[in-house]
């Protein structure tokens, strides 16, 4: 896919990105967490757009010398298609200019493919939390060293 734009998110983009959301039936954040969210120093989303269009988006929040990856959403037309991959080098660039050494995130057990993509980034399975998500389904906890 050419012409796709990574850049920080804007006011403008929440209500787009909320919609990316709902393409997976998934509920991460709300319209009103992610304009406070956009407002905070320690928060950063970048989305990735084409012609405009938002394809997906990224929320790392910061602390100290460590990043936590809040989500990564890419709109279900254009999973498969390295948006999730470059949306990944780009927070890697971001974590750099930081002086961040590591970064955080955790992933459904279920999510087979976001569990690969971040171990082809060199995260690492580094626990587990019990019924994370919906009290049911258990989260990994990965961890990369910058």
């Amino acid at each position: 896919m050419e012409n796709i734009v990574i850049e920080k998110m804007n006011e403008k983009d929440v209500e787009l990105s909320i919609l990316t959301e709902k393409t997976h039936n998934i509920h991460i954040l709300n319209e009103n967490i992610l304009k406070e969210d956009l407002k905070k120093e320690n928060y950063i989303y970048l989305v990735a757009k084409n012609n405009g269009n938002i394809l997906g988006y990224i929320g790392i929040s910061f602390v100290l010398d460590s990043a936590d990856i809040i989500s990564v959403v890419v709109s279900k037309e254009h999973t498969n298609k390295g948006i999730a991959s470059l949306l990944l080098e780009n927070v890697f660039k971001v974590c750099k200019e930081k002086n961040i050494t590591n970064i955080i995130l955790e992933v459904r057990k279920s999510n087979i493919p976001a569990q690969k993509l971040y171990e082809k980034f060199g995260f690492s399975n580094i626990s587990i939390r019990k019924n994370y998500y919906d009290g049911i389904e258990d989260a990994y906890i990965y961890k990369k060293e910058l």
